[in-house]
């Protein structure tokens, strides 16, 4: 008893004077709140803290007991009974309240009290008017949380960059940190600080006082210590994951381990976990990935759902399999192939159970292994259709199923894309519009093409219908993002982006609608087909069948008042010329053109028929594009360049805009801005691919390669000239142009892409 007396003197005090025992409950379970009402007691800060335990709607509660409140409750009576200073007098509204304990209130004993003939326990209660409870702070939690890729990635650029913070409360105290966030006040400091100078509480941590005594719960105290400690923070359940990141830890590790793959970047696998000061077990993965590991922070039950909605990642070669066996199954040929004279049927209904699983199973499986595009073949002589991929920009197997069913598969495809069926002897094109399970829509494009002895093949392009880029984030040099972004904000004239099919024409030329796309302009889009869709476009969809084409598309274009025009291709004479005399009556023309490059693309035009005088007037820019495949970040190793290939590099530079090869002098000095601008104490390196289980042998997503030829004064006159192509790409460097062998080259010493894959990708 004495020393409880000398823990809680006054709260000792008080329930003697009230003859009551002290609460044994909040002495064994909330010693906390205990120390906290001993600290304020005599104040009116006990009594609101009081009040605040009692209140039903307190954010913070941690589920008290019975035993719990009735203790609670009991400790405010007696507080109220002691110290009725504390409560605004009914007859003085103008009093301020100030608390003053009052020595003949405070010598009342009720069960000294001969007048008193009620029970000791029952505590007469003076007739006041409560003071309306204080409002609990406003918990207006808004955590700097990661909900991008590219977030993450600027996040981890800038944790990486020496001296720099990620958060403007990095560092500071907990205190200041959990105040700033308006999870507690400047008075649930003071009353810590105080519990802190108790003996007992010397080594106690803070935040473990403040979780203890029910000011902040446990998840508030994880966020503040990852802002104090620079710890990122990620949104795991909403946050976009691809299928290749996802992967990469095996499901039931992770599901037994609560933690999930964010993100990589750079070789360093950013695993959330829900407690990144505790976890112990970074080093096991990275022996199981291979992988840095940087720990960022979500909640343990985000991770649990986000585990739950992802479900098993597998492997190509385990999906290879799992469709390669659900083939058999569906189809019913466990027993083994058909016969070779039955090797094509066409008794198989296009319309079994067997094929209509078949064929979805192709399509969910090409989507899920980040398809572009999935051909279905049937060889000459083979007894197995084939399935390919192209990921990437390269084809790749899949898997194969027996060829007696080819038909009725390419016939499933076709009423799928409301084409017909009975035709195998012309080609066909339809769209398909595919639900996934989870309720997501994909638009897929469908080709089919007649072969021999009227066997058909069928591509089948994955349209990934997203958000357009921002119009700085497609890779371009600094020169041509910024000529480019200036001339795309001209009232009137044509710009052009050529390139062969797949190149990213479409993904560059709704980039620059995405940054015309104000309210103040009317655009207007014909293509075939609509790709991407974005909100405030009119976008039209090219219909053969019903002699929609581009010309008749733009002639009403014209008559419907608008700023911007988008056209997909420039197929026709007819097409190309509407088009010119858009961009020459105020409106701002953007379109495609199948060519080489950017020099080659006036030539192309004056031969279609375009008047080379109009067209000098009307021309803005033209803007070549390539892709080529990026390396991996995760696995690609660094190799310096030696002294022969940089010579060769060079060589191969100069060429791609003259027909000799340069001097030594002018190697050197090409060399010598390479080193200025690319290298990395003082050496240039390339990067070379290694391959691991993020990527694709290596390699791992694609990188734009530009030519911007900008219409200078001198470029017009050689168009009015006619001029040679090579006249038209002189004057496109003399103001600055970079090839598109160029563009890639420097990329390649950026670390982006290899040598190959530039030689590949560009003459």
């Amino acid at each position: 008893m004495e020393a409880l007396k000398a823990k809680y003197p006054k709260l000792t005090q008080a329930f003697d004077q009230a003859g009551l025992p002290f609460p044994k409950f909040l002495l064994e379970k909330y010693e906390r709140i205990l120390q906290k009402i001993e600290l304020s007691w005599d104040s009116q800060d006990a009594d609101k803290y009081l009040d605040s335990l009692l209140l039903k709607d307190r954010d913070d509660r941690q589920g008290f007991s019975f035993e719990a409140i009735s203790e609670i409750d009991l400790v405010k009576r007696i507080h109220d009974y002691l110290i009725p200073s504390s409560k605004i007098d009914l007859y003085d509204p103008f009093g301020a309240g100030v608390v003053s304990p009052r020595d003949e209130m405070l010598a009342y004993c009720p069960s000294c009290d001969q007048k008193n003939t009620s029970d000791t326990t029952q505590i007469p209660i003076p007739v006041t008017v409560d003071e309306p409870p204080e409002k609990t702070v406003e918990k207006h939690i808004n955590w700097p949380r990661v909900h991008t890729q590219r977030e993450l990635i600027e996040y981890a650029e800038l944790k990486s960059k020496q001296g720099r913070l990620i958060y403007e409360q990095q560092g500071k105290s907990l205190g200041e940190i959990l105040k700033y966030y308006k999870i507690i006040d400047e008075r649930d400091i003071n009353l810590t600080k105080s519990l802190r100078n108790l003996p007992q509480n010397a080594k106690l941590p803070v935040g473990q006082m403040l979780v203890e005594s029910g000011m902040i719960s446990s998840e508030e105290l994880v966020c503040a210590l990852c802002i104090q400690a620079g710890i990122i923070m990620v949104d795991i359940v909403m946050m976009p994951i691809d299928f290749q990141t996802a992967k990469i830890l095996p499901i039931d590790i992770a599901r037994v381990k609560q933690v999930f793959p964010a993100g990589v970047y750079q070789h360093t696998l950013f695993l959330a976990v829900s407690d990144p000061f505790s976890f112990n077990e970074a080093s096991y993965f990275t022996i199981l990935t291979g992988l840095k590991i940087e720990l960022v922070y979500a909640p343990r039950h985000e991770i649990v759902n986000r585990i739950n909605l992802t479900g098993s990642p597998r492997s190509t070669i385990e999906s290879q399999k799992e469709f390669r066996n659900m083939a058999m199954t569906a189809l019913d040929l466990s027993g083994g192939k058909p016969p070779v004279d039955e090797v094509v049927k066409d008794d198989i209904s296009e319309n079994d159970s067997g094929i209509i699983n078949l064929v979805n199973q192709i399509i969910r499986h090409g989507i899920e292994q980040g398809a572009s595009d999935i051909h279905i073949e049937l060889f000459q002589g083979s007894e197995e259709s084939c399935i390919r991929f192209r990921r990437d920009g390269r084809m790749e197997h899949f898997s194969t199923f027996p060829a007696a069913y080819h038909r009725a598969v390419i016939s499933r495809i076709k009423i799928m894309a409301n084409l017909d069926i009975s035709e195998k002897r012309l080609p066909q094109d339809g769209k398909i519009s595919f639900a996934l399970p989870e309720g997501k829509r994909i638009d897929l494009r469908v080709a089919t093409l007649p072969s021999l002895h009227g066997i058909e093949f069928v591509t089948i392009r994955i349209l990934a219908a997203g958000e357009p880029l921002p119009l700085d984030t497609l890779g371009m040099a600094e020169r041509d993002m910024n000529v480019f972004r200036e001339i795309s904000q001209r009232p009137y004239g044509l710009i052009l982006v050529c390139g062969p099919t797949g190149s990213g024409k479409t993904t560059t030329l709704h980039s620059v609608l995405k940054q015309l796309n104000t309210d103040d302009r009317k655009i207007w889009t014909a293509e075939d087909p609509v790709e991407i869709v974005q909100p405030h476009l009119c976008q039209v969809q090219i219909n053969k069948k019903i002699g929609l084409s581009f010309a008749e598309i733009l002639r009403s274009f014209l008559r419907a008042d608008p700023d911007v025009i988008m056209i997909g291709e420039m197929r026709d004479q007819e097409t190309a010329k509407i088009a010119l005399e858009a961009s020459m009556t105020g409106h701002l023309v953007l379109s495609t053109l199948h060519t080489n490059s950017a020099s080659e693309t006036v030539a192309r035009l004056i031969d279609l028929g375009i008047d080379r005088y109009n067209l000098s007037d009307a021309l803005l820019a033209i803007l070549a594009q390539r892709l080529a495949r990026k390396l991996c970040a995760a696995c690609s190793w660094p190799e310096e360049i030696s002294a022969q290939a940089l010579d060769e590099v060079a060589n191969e530079y100069v060429l791609s805009v003259q027909t000799k090869l340069p001097s030594r002098q002018e190697r050197e000095d090409l060399v010598e801005r390479w080193r200025g601008a690319y290298a990395q104490d003082g050496k240039l390196y390339f990067r070379n691919p290694a391959g691991c289980k993020l990527c694709n042998g290596g390699y791992k997503g694609r990188v734009g390669l530009y030519e911007l030829l900008r219409a200078t004064p001198a470029l017009r006159h050689q168009v009015r000239q006619h001029s040679s192509a090579s006249e038209y790409l002189k004057a496109g460097v003399e103001d600055g142009m970079r090839t598109l062998k160029q563009d890639g080259i420097e990329k390649v010493l950026r670390g982006i892409t290899d040598m190959s894959q530039i030689r590949s990708a560009c003459v």
